[in-house]
């Protein structure tokens, strides 16, 4: 069975444990990237990273973005959104449908 994994700073991640997620902490966006790396081994369905690492990994997002899984997508932080994981979304779905619903 397929798992769900949430990238993050503590304050983030942890408490996805509630609701039965896998969490790993990471304090760097290159700890977020070396994390991610050793996610894509194919155990993983859905992997939730922290939007304050999307400079940092955005070109291994990109390079799986024809893939089927793992869905990887952005979430914002415990301490507010940045904005990135809404003009990601915004892409995808201008993408998938060709209009811009935001």
């Amino acid at each position: 069975m397929k798992r769900v994994m949430c990238i993050g700073k503590y304050e983030t991640v942890f408490p996805f444990k509630a609701i039965g997620m896998e969490y790993q902490v990471c304090t760097t966006g290159e700890e977020a990237r070396e994390a991610l790396k050793g996610l894509l081994s194919g155990e993983y369905a859905l992997i939730l990273v922290e939007e304050e690492y999307y400079d940092d990994i955005k070109d291994i997002v990109e390079s799986l973005r024809e893939e089927v899984s793992p869905a990887i997508t952005f979430i914002p932080g415990a301490s507010g959104s940045t904005g990135q994981a809404r003009e990601n979304l915004r892409s995808i779905l201008l993408k998938a449908i060709g209009i811009d619903i935001f």
